[in-house]
């Protein structure tokens, strides 16, 4: 198989970091599905350079290496086309979102920048081929002038193994979330995995709950994580009077996902841009049913009505009627469950991933190696 070097941002060391967690797990897939043979150059994009002694290195692996994988397109896709073009490989790009999705508004996206949106399209013109995550992000290639017939849309994959439906009897979940599982029996528990910043929409699921506490009859606990906006969002809470529907678990390890996903009915992704929506993905292999915003990669997931729901972002008034749907029906919950379960395992699998990734890793090297002969 071939030999692969990878340029990625500055990778977990631990399996509890979130952080970039799903290169770290595409990256060992590959190695143990695979059997990729791998030299990973990990970049902090602080300090989006790298020192003679590690371009000494990688010249070196020029025999040894038939191609170069860099994720995000700038810094690390620049990087990559420099030392592809100085060892004479050919070069994948994978693109996530904030490398080549804007909004001004949010103030969203690298390529908010003039500099910057020049560099992009030379990284994606020079690369053999582009793995877009999901559709939206194949079409912002496009807008930069890249031949659509180089660009494969891929979807994220996640671990089924891990993420899964698993009983709560048999869970061994950490203390903290003990409060949580005693609660399940006197409340509908609604996950909301997204960090609380502005560009996940927090303000109107929180608006959209407010609406619900005053029609259904159900009790329902919605779950937020932390984030940079806590204080922010804090006080949204108490201003709106849903101290006693919201709980706060604040940030948690990655290894903690799969317990919040099982103890909760359903989860609700209200971003406002999503390159993919990896909480999404995971959602659903756990069998949880899915609502979120009619944006980005969400609508690549999200069959409507069949494992969740899609609602216009910034519309808390559909956001609340699809969350009392599912609040108060809990057949049509269950099935959705199922449904969800499903459709991750058809669509979303690590291994199925990294399957078309392989695929296209041997199509480039033997192109390359047949314009040689």
């Amino acid at each position: 198989m071939s030999t692969i070097l990878y340029i990625t941002p500055k990778l977990p060391v631990k399996k509890t970091e979130i952080s970039y967690s799903f290169i770290t797990e595409e990256l060992r897939a590959l190695k143990e599905y695979g059997h990729i043979r791998s030299h990973v150059l990990e970049i902090d994009y602080r300090k989006p350079f790298i020192t003679m002694s590690q371009l000494t290195r990688f010249l070196s692996l020029s025999d040894s290496v038939q191609l170069i994988h860099a994720h995000f397109v700038v810094p690390y896709g620049f990087l990559a086309t420099v030392i592809a073009r100085a060892i004479h490989k050919p070069l994948i790009v994978t693109v996530h979102g904030f490398d080549i999705l804007v909004n001004d508004e949010l103030s969203y996206g690298i390529n908010r920048f003039t500099p910057l949106k020049s560099l992009t399209k030379y990284v994606l013109q020079k690369a053999s081929k582009v793995i877009a995550n999901s559709t939206c992000l194949r079409n912002e290639c496009i807008k930069y002038g890249i031949d659509p017939s180089k660009i494969e849309v891929i979807p994220f994959g996640v671990d089924l193994h891990i993420f899964r439906p698993i009983g709560l009897d048999k869970l061994k979940m950490p203390i903290f979330l003990e409060e949580l599982v005693r609660k399940k029996n006197d409340y509908v528990i609604i996950l909301c995995a997204k960090r609380l910043e502005k560009i996940y929409g927090i303000e109107y699921l929180l608006k959209a709950a407010k609406i619900l506490k005053s029609r259904t009859t159900k009790n329902f606990l919605l779950v937020l994580l932390g984030g940079k906006m806590i204080k922010d969002y804090l006080i949204l809470v108490r201003r709106l009077g849903l101290c006693e529907n919201v709980m706060l678990v604040g940030i948690v390890p990655r290894s903690v996902m799969p317990f919040l996903y099982n103890i909760s009915d359903f989860t609700v992704v209200p971003s406002l841009v999503e390159g993919f929506g990896l909480v999404v993905a995971e959602s659903l292999a756990c069998g949880r049913p899915v609502i979120g915003s009619r944006v980005g990669g969400i609508m690549d997931q999200i069959v409507d009505g069949y494992n969740g729901y899609l609602v216009p972002a910034k519309d808390p008034l559909s956001l609340a009627n699809r969350m009392q749907i599912l609040i108060e029906d809990n057949s049509l919950r269950e099935k959705m469950s199922r449904n969800a379960r499903i459709y991750a395992e058809a669509n979303l699998d690590l291994i199925k991933r990294v399957g078309r990734l392989l695929k296209i890793y041997n199509e480039v090297v033997e192109t390359i190696n047949k314009s040689w002969r």
